[in-house]
């Protein structure tokens, strides 16, 4: 069997593999975003539905799949994309699927200092922030969100992390004292409720992945209590 190298194939055919990748979503439902992440996407969608986005912001650009797709439903109501990759391969790939989009400005570097550049602009705003940049020997998950509970309007999604009550959801986990969870960031984002999959991981077609959402202010708390598919966690 020949192994297949989607980081080699999207640097040699970068646009090409994007619209390949945006067919088969539509064709067989298979998501390019979001892990592949039906249920997720689902999620995502009823939250940005309910709220006027002004910005999109990405932690851990990879190949900007997941970038690609903010930045089409941003598109849709004249809102920005920012996201960051520290990888320069990955960097430069990215740049060549997605850094060509009026609305998505990528940078290379780390997402802390990312964060921070963007908080005068930001802090004001209502923003969507996607945290996936967690897996290199610094984990910056709690320093990010030091950073963005700053930010009064704004709902976080933390990618690969631990579900405490369905151990099926596959979740980052580098040693016995570091892994994503609710631990890890405990003491970091205030009194905000945590939110979790109201469903089974194995209701996911592509392999589970587990994660978690914030919101900053009462009212978008009130927008993801409203999500059938969210269950709030105290």
């Amino acid at each position: 069997m020949v192994a297949f190298d989607p980081v080699g194939l999207t640097e040699a055919h970068p646009k090409l593999t994007l619209h390949m990748k945006r067919l088969r979503t539509l064709l067989v439902g298979k998501n390019y975003f979001f892990n592949g992440q039906r249920n997720r996407a689902r999620v995502f969608r009823a939250i940005d539905n309910r709220v006027r986005f002004e910005n999109y912001v990405e932690t851990g650009t990879f190949l900007g799949m997941t970038t690609d797709f903010l930045a089409r439903r941003a598109k849709t109501h004249g809102a920005q994309v920012y996201s960051c990759e520290i990888n320069e391969r990955h960097y430069a790939i990215a740049q060549r699927t997605v850094g060509d989009r009026p609305n998505v400005r990528l940078q290379q570097g780390n997402s802390v200092d990312f964060l921070r550049t963007l908080s005068p602009r930001l802090s004001k705003a209502t923003n969507f922030a996607y945290l996936d940049a967690h897996w290199r020997d610094y984990l910056p998950l709690r320093d990010e969100l030091s950073i963005i509970k700053d930010w009064p309007s704004t709902v976080v999604l933390i990618d690969d992390f631990k579900v405490p009550f369905d151990l099926r959801f596959g979740w980052d986990k580098y040693d016995e004292e570091r892994e994503i969870c609710l631990e890890h960031i405990a003491g970091t984002c205030g009194n905000n409720p945590t939110y979790f999959p109201n469903y089974p991981a194995t209701e996911e077609r592509a392999a589970p992945r587990g994660y978690c959402i914030m919101a900053t202010s009462a009212p978008l708390q009130e927008v993801l209590g409203g999500i059938s598919l969210l269950k709030r966690h105290d």
